[in-house]
C-alpha cells in the first residue's frame, strides 16, 4: 500500500468514526434530556470516537507530510507545491499552503480540538460533554468527508514529473509559515465555545456554567485569530511589495469579521456572568462567530470572490454553503426554541453604568462586523442583480473609521464606570483626567502644525485609552492600600495578580490604541514616489536620501536574482545599504514573472521601504518605488503588547465555581472599590450595600441552619451506634 493510499483510507475512516461518535452523542443527549440516566456506553463511545478520529486524521497528516519530505512526486499535491531543492521549512509549510492540504490541516485541527474537549473530565463538564462532542464530531465528519472524496490531497499522477513546481514564491516567507496556522487555530478554536453553548441549550442546562467552561477556549481562539491577522498583515507588508499591510481584501475581511464578533462576545459574557444579562445576545454572538469562521473558509476555497489569498474555483463552494446553512439553522432554532432559558434576570439600571458601556461596545462591534460583511458580499449581491460592482478600500475606510473612533472613546470611558447604577456627575469626575490629557495632546499637535482631523481624533482617542487605564490602575492601587496592609512596593503586583483577566484586558486596550496610532500615522502621512535613477543619482523620500550604486546578479539558495545596491543617507550621514531585488523562481517566473523582494530600513519613527520596479536593457537606469511609512512600527509593537496582555489575562487560576456566599462577598469588595474610587453616588452605594449585606446574612443563616441539621444528624447517628454497641 502506497503512502497516498494509506492517507486516503485513514482520512475516510476518520470521517466514518466521527459519524459513529455523533450518533452516540445524540443517544447520550436524548437520554439526558428525557430525564433518564445517560448510558455510560453512549457517553464513553463519544469520547472514544473523538480520540479515534484524531488518531486517524493524524495518520493521514503524517502520510502527506512524509510524501512532501521524501519528494514523492507521484502524489499530485506534492508535485504542485514542492520541489527537491525547496528548504525543509517550506516543504512543511506546503502541507497547508494548497487547497487540498489546507483542508486536511483544518480537519486535523478540528479533530485535535475535539480530542482536547474529550480529554476534559466528564464530571467537570457533566451532561454538556456528549452533545458538545457530537457537534464537533459532525464538523470533523464534514471536513474529513469533503477532503477525502472531493478535494483529496492524495490523488496520484500516472506520469509523475522528475521534479515538482515548488511552492508559490509569494508563500515562501517565514510569515507565511505561521500565518495560516495561527488563523486556522483561531477559526477552528471558536467551534468549541459554540459547541458547548449549543450543548447547554440542547440539554436545557440553565445558568452560566458553559461560559466558565469555555472562557479559556474563547480567549485562546481569539488570541490565535489576533496573531493570525497581525502576522498576515506583516506578510502582506513584506511580500506583496505595495508598501501597505491591509487592503480590505475579501479574505482579509473574512478573518476580521469573526475577530470582531468574538471580541464582542468576550466583553458581553462578562455582563452575563456579573449581572445575568444579555444571555440571548451571547448565544447569537457565539453562533455568528463560528458561522463567520466557516464563511471565511467558504470565500477562500470557493473562488467566488477575487482575492490574492483565494484558491482556484472549485466545487467546494456549494458544500460549504450547505454546511454553513445547517449550522445557522440549527443555532437559530435552538436559540428561539429555548427562549425561556435565555431570559435576562436583570435590566440595565442606568445609562451611566458599566453594563450599558458593554452594551454600546457590542453595538459598535456588531455594526463594524455588519459593515464589513455587507461590503464583502455586495459584489455577489450585485452580480445576482446583473450588475458588476466592486467595493474597495474607500467604502470600508469611510464606513468603519467613525465607528472605530467611537470604539476608542468607549474603550477609554468604559473601564471608569461602575456596575449597576451611577450618576453623570461621578462619570464626569472619572473621565475628566483622560479627556483632559487627550485635549492637551491634540492641542499640542495642532499647535505644532498637525492639521489632519482624522489623525488628531486618533491621537485623542488613544490618549483617552492610555489615560483611563492609568487612572484605573492608580485608583485601584490607592483603594487596595486603603483596605489592605500590603507594603507599597507590593500593591501593584498583587493588584495585577488578583485580577489578571481585567488588567490583561487593559493591556489589550493599550495595544489597540497603539495600533490605531500606527494606522493613523501611516494613513495620513505616508509618502510614495516612483523614480528612475541612473548610477550615482539620488532621490529623497521622507527624511532620507537614497543613492543608486548599481545592479548586481547572483544565485541565492539555488534561485537566481537581480538586486539594486542602494545607499541610504540622512542629513548627509551614511546609514547603510539596502538590496531590493527581483527573484526568478524556477517554474514560476515564466508564468507570472519574477517575484519582488523589498528592502526595508526600520526605525522607531517609521520605515523606509524600497521596491525594485524594473530597469532598461543595459541596466543604466533603474526604476524604484520609494515609500516613507511613518509610525508603522506602532502596529507591530502594539501587536506584541496585545499578545502579552492576552496571555496575562489567561493567567492560570483555580478552576472552580464560587459558592453563593463567596460571590456576595466578592460583590461587596467590588462595591467598596467603586466607592473608594468615586464611581458610585453615596445614596446608590448605601442601597446596594444594604441589599448585599442582607443577602450575606441570609446565606449565613442558611449555612448555620444546614450545619445545625448536620450536627443533629451526626449526634443522632453517634447515639444510635453507642446504643447498638451497649
Amino acid at each position: 500500500m502506497s503512502v497516498a493510499t494509506m492517507g486516503q483510507w485513514t482520512l475516510a475512516l476518520a470521517g466514518a468514526v466521527a459519524v459513529l461518535g455523533t450518533v452516540a452523542a445524540v443517544a447520550a443527549a436524548m437520554y439526558r434530556t428525557r430525564g433518564g440516566i445517560r448510558p455510560p456506553a453512549a457517553s464513553g463511545w463519544t469520547r472514544f470516537a473523538a480520540f479515534g478520529a484524531f488518531a486517524l486524521v493524524s495518520a493521514s497528516m503524517a502520510a502527506l507530510l512524509f510524501a512532501l519530505l521524501t519528494d514523492d512526486f507521484r502524489v499530485a499535491y506534492v508535485a504542485h507545491n514542492s520541489h527537491r531543492l525547496q528548504p525543509i521549512a517550506f516543504k512543511i509549510a506546503a502541507l497547508w499552503s494548497g487547497q487540498e492540504g489546507s483542508l486536511l490541516f483544518w480537519t486535523w485541527l478540528q479533530a485535535g480540538y475535539t480530542a482536547l474537549l474529550a480529554w476534559q473530565k466528564p464530571e467537570r463538564m457533566g451532561n454538556l460533554q456528549a452533545p458538545a462532542l457530537g457537534i464537533l464530531l459532525t464538523a470533523v465528519a464534514f471536513f474529513a468527508g469533503t477532503t477525502a472524496f472531493v478535494a483529496s490531497p492524495f490523488a496520484e499522477l500516472s506520469s509523475p514529473p522528475i521534479d515538482g513546481r515548488g511552492l508559490n514564491p509569494l508563500l515562501q516567507s517565514v510569515w507565511m509559515i505561521s500565518h495560516p496556522v495561527l488563523l486556522y487555530l483561531g477559526y477552528v478554536g471558536v467551534s468549541v465555545p459554540f459547541a458547548v453553548a449549543m450543548a447547554a441549550l440542547i440539554v436545557r442546562r440553565r445558568g452560566n456554567d458553559w461560559i466558565r467552561l469555555t472562557r479559556r477556549w474563547t480567549m485562546t481562539a481569539w488570541l490565535f485569530l489576533s496573531l493570525g491577522i497581525i502576522v498576515g498583515a506583516r506578510w502582506a507588508y513584506e511580500e506583496l511589495g505595495w508598501g501597505g499591510y491591509w487592503a480590505w481584501d475579501p479574505v482579509e475581511n473574512a478573518s476580521f469579521m469573526p475577530w470582531l464578533t468574538a471580541t464582542a462576545f468576550i466583553h458581553s459574557v462578562i455582563v452575563q456572568e456579573r449581572r445575568n444579562m444579555l444571555k440571548r445576545w451571547n448565544a447569537v454572538l457565539v453562533t455568528a462567530t463560528y458561522c463567520l469562521s466557516v464563511f471565511g473558509t467558504f470565500i477562500t476555497r470557493s473562488g467566488i470572490l477575487s482575492s490574492v489569498h483565494t484558491f482556484v474555483e472549485s466545487e467546494l463552494g456549494p458544500l460549504f454553503m450547505v454546511y454553513l446553512g445547517a449550522i445557522l439553522a440549527g443555532g437559530l432554532y435552538l436559540i428561539l426554541d429555548r427562549g425561556d432559558m435565555l431570559q435576562d434576570e436583570r435590566a440595565v439600571e442606568s445609562y451611566a453604568s458599566r453594563e450599558f458601556g458593554f452594551v454600546l461596545n457590542n453595538l459598535i462591534l456588531g455594526g463594524l462586523a455588519f459593515a464589513v460583511f455587507w461590503g464583502t458580499v455586495f459584489p455577489l449581491v450585485s452580480r445576482l442583480m446583473g450588475v458588476e460592482v466592486t467595493v474597495g478600500a474607500p467604502y470600508f475606510n469611510r464606513i468603519t473609521a467613525p465607528l472605530f473612533v467611537a470604539l476608542m472613546l468607549l474603550m477609554g470611558i468604559g473601564p471608569l464606570l461602575g456596575w449597576r447604577r451611577s450618576n453623570w456627575a461621578a462619570v464626569a469626575r472619572q473621565v475628566a483626567v483622560p479627556v483632559g490629557m487627550a485635549a492637551l495632546a491634540a492641542g499640542a499637535l495642532f499647535a505644532g502644525g498637525v492639521r489632519e482631523p482624522g489623525f488628531l481624533l486618533a491621537v485623542a482617542g488613544s490618549v483617552v485609552v492610555f489615560g483611563s487605564v492609568a487612572v484605573e490602575v492608580v485608583q485601584a492601587a490607592a483603594a487596595r492600600m486603603k483596605f489592605t496592609q500590603d507594603p507599597p512596593l507590593l500593591v501593584l503586583p498583587r493588584l495585577l495578580a488578583r485580577n489578571p483577566r481585567r488588567y490583561g484586558g487593559y493591556a489589550v486596550h493599550l495595544a489597540i490604541a497603539m495600533i490605531a496610532m500606527g494606522i493613523a500615522g501611516h494613513t495620513y502621512y505616508h509618502q510614495e514616489s516612483l523614480r528612475g535613477l541612473a548610477v550615482g543619482e539620488q532621490a529623497a523620500v521622507g527624511p532620507y536620501d537614497v543613492v543608486f550604486e548599481g545592479l548586481e546578479e547572483g544565485i541565492r539558495n539555488g534561485v537566481p536574482y537581480t538586486a539594486a545596491r542602494v545607499r541610504v543617507k540622512q542629513n548627509g550621514q551614511d546609514l547603510g545599504y539596502l538590496l531590493p531585488a527581483k527573484v526568478y523562481h524556477p517554474g514560476w517566473s515564466d508564468m507570472q514573472g519574477p517575484s519582488t523582494e523589498v528592502a526595508i530600513y526600520s526605525t522607531l519613527a517609521g520605515d523606509l521601504y524600497v521596491v525594485l520596479a524594473g530597469w532598461d536593457e543595459y541596466g543604466s537606469v533603474v526604476g524604484f518605488q520609494l515609500f516613507w511609512n511613518p509610525m508603522i512600527g506602532w502596529l507591530w509593537f502594539g501587536g506584541g503588547l496585545l499578545v502579552a496582555g492576552t496571555m496575562f489575562a489567561l493567567w492560570p487560576r483555580p478552576a472552580r465555581a464560587p459558592a453563593p456566599a463567596e460571590r456576595v462577598f466578592e460583590a461587596l469588595r467590588e462595591l467598596e472599590y467603586d466607592r473608594a474610587m468615586g464611581r458610585i453616588a453615596a445614596g446608590e452605594y448605601a442601597r446596594l450595600r444594604a441589599a448585599l449585606v442582607r443577602r450575606a446574612a441570609e446565606l449565613a443563616d442558611a449555612e448555620t441552619a444546614v450545619r445545625g441539621a448536620l450536627d443533629r444528624e451526626l449526634a443522632a447517628e453517634l447515639a444510635a451506634r453507642r446504643e447498638a454497641e451497649g
